[in-house]
């Protein structure tokens, strides 16, 4: 699987270069070549939350070789179109749109099946974040260079060819990975394209990094386009500087994922991904200041260096802390939100330049950082030091003196289940997601069971508890000190 994902993300990122020197070939109009960049980011934009439903239904392994074998006639199309002459620039924008589409579900797919693969092992799910991040990140850096030497003696169609190859390779090996099934349980699947995101404004910690993630990826898109303007204004518009800033950054992104991998056994998920998240925004502070040379590049490659040390463990409390169920949508939200903050941080940084100049932008990426950080680690603070996946944990300093017996708690929880819901025919057995229960009904309903019956759920508790009957045996079990 990791193999196979090295490979596809190498492929993808030569048609990053490829597809845009194509079209700047055939056309030399580099605002259509801007179109097949923005073409290919606007499926995620407008249908990322529906890659949620597609890895739900069909499993991550699956999903994946689809992916991968659809791509590869896709990329191929263009170039044999264009052979026979019938490539027009209207069709090249519809293929590069299909791209995109079966691209949606690849990541948060790959982040699923590597869970599974190491049944929930919070210390291998995090060695296997650490893998596919330095992947990513490898082909993110070596991606568009060999994509520009091959260019240098083939045509753009012959290197669109070799991307189409690489997803054919990756269908390939996936398709020899075990198949492994998530543990269902008596759960029902959530309905709903924005379950996901009910999840997540139900779960603090997850709520909390997401908007981290959120705000990561609009500074470090600002990042993105103030770094060659640094080179020009502060060394004297040498290109070489530039090429040395975007270089440290990539080469600092890749030792960050071997290091993820070498400390992932040493340290807790939750606290290595807080630890992360100071050392990414700190650095950054670097650029604000008449730093030379050495120091910029130093700065740049530590805070990049940073990001696989906080994905990593980032990923595995996403994928670890949710119910095996919820997890396809959960990680697609994700995923999807983060990917908006992207064409706005490049908007933002462009107009800011026009009228502030560099120094304002770079003084903001590093203040989003900061509070960005702070945010991390405050949700990571308040997330306790067990990972929440799904079981009952009690507050015993919030807990009530006065002892009740089955029947009486199960009353209590009748009653915060008709509240929480607004129906008062429920029964006892009735089922939580039946009577249209969503993310923010379990939190009301944890919320209440920590105020009548001092003992703290997880919102994962009422999703895998989905009944009133259920829930009680499970609120018993932690005042057992069973849980």
């Amino acid at each position: 699987m990791l193999l196979a994902g090295g490979i596809s993300a190498f492929g993808s990122q030569m048609s990053m270069l490829a597809l845009p020197w194509f079209v700047l070939e055939q056309t030399g109009s580099a605002g259509r070549a801007g179109l097949v960049f923005a073409a290919q980011i606007l499926p995620t934009a407008l249908l990322g939350l529906l890659g949620g439903e597609v890895v739900q239904r069909f499993g991550p392994r699956r999903v994946m070789v689809c992916c991968d074998a659809a791509r590869a006639p896709v990329i191929a199309l263009v170039p044999v179109l264009h052979a026979a002459q019938v490539l027009s620039f209207g069709l090249l924008l519809g293929i590069v749109v299909v791209l995109g589409v079966f691209t949606i579900p690849y990541l948060a797919a790959q982040r699923l099946l590597g869970t599974e693969l190491t049944h929930d092992d919070a210390v291998a799910v995090t060695k296997v974040n650490s893998v596919l991040e330095g992947t990513v990140n490898l082909a993110a850096f070596a991606g568009p260079a060999v994509a520009g030497l091959l260019l240098t003696t083939l045509s753009p169609g012959q290197v669109l060819l070799a991307d189409a190859a690489t997803y054919a390779v990756s269908a390939l090996l996936l398709s020899a990975v075990p198949a492994v099934g998530s543990a269902r349980g008596t759960v029902e699947a959530p309905r709903g394209l924005l379950a996901g995101l009910g999840y997540l404004r139900g779960d603090r910690f997850l709520g909390m990094a997401a908007l981290s993630s959120v705000l990561y990826g609009l500074l470090f898109r600002m990042l993105w386009i103030a770094l060659p303007l640094l080179a020009f204004r502060r060394f004297d518009g040498d290109p070489a500087v530039g090429g040395l800033l975007v270089a440290c950054s990539g080469a600092g992104a890749v030792l960050g994922s071997i290091t993820a991998y070498a400390v992932a056994s040493r340290f807790p998920p939750r606290l290595l991904a807080a630890g992360a998240a100071v050392v990414i925004a700190l650095p950054l502070w670097v650029l604000v200041t008449g730093a030379t040379l050495p120091w910029l590049l130093a700065a740049l490659a530590l805070s990049a260096a940073a990001v696989p040390v906080l994905n990593a463990p980032y990923f595995t409390l996403l994928t670890t802390r949710v119910p095996p169920v919820w997890r396809p949508k959960v990680l697609q939200a994700v995923i999807t939100v983060n990917a908006l903050g992207g064409p706005a941080g490049f908007l933002l940084a462009g107009f800011l330049i026009d009228r502030a100049g560099l120094d304002p932008v770079l003084y903001l990426v590093a203040m989003v950082a900061t509070f960005a950080s702070a945010v991390f680690v405050t949700a990571a603070w308040r997330a306790g030091p067990t990972p929440d996946t799904g079981k009952a944990v009690p507050m015993n300093e919030n807990a009530p003196t006065v002892e009740r017996t089955r029947a009486e708690t199960a009353a209590v929880i009748l009653e915060l289940y008709r509240a929480a819901l607004d129906n008062d025919a429920l029964t006892a057995d009735s089922d939580f997601f039946e009577a249209d229960g969503d993310s923010m009904a379990a939190f009301e309903l944890t919320v209440g069971v920590l105020r009548e019956l001092g003992v703290d759920l997880s919102v994962g508790a009422v999703f895998t508890h989905p009944s009133p009957s259920l829930l009680t045996d499970a609120v018993l079990a932690v005042a057992a000190g069973r849980a």
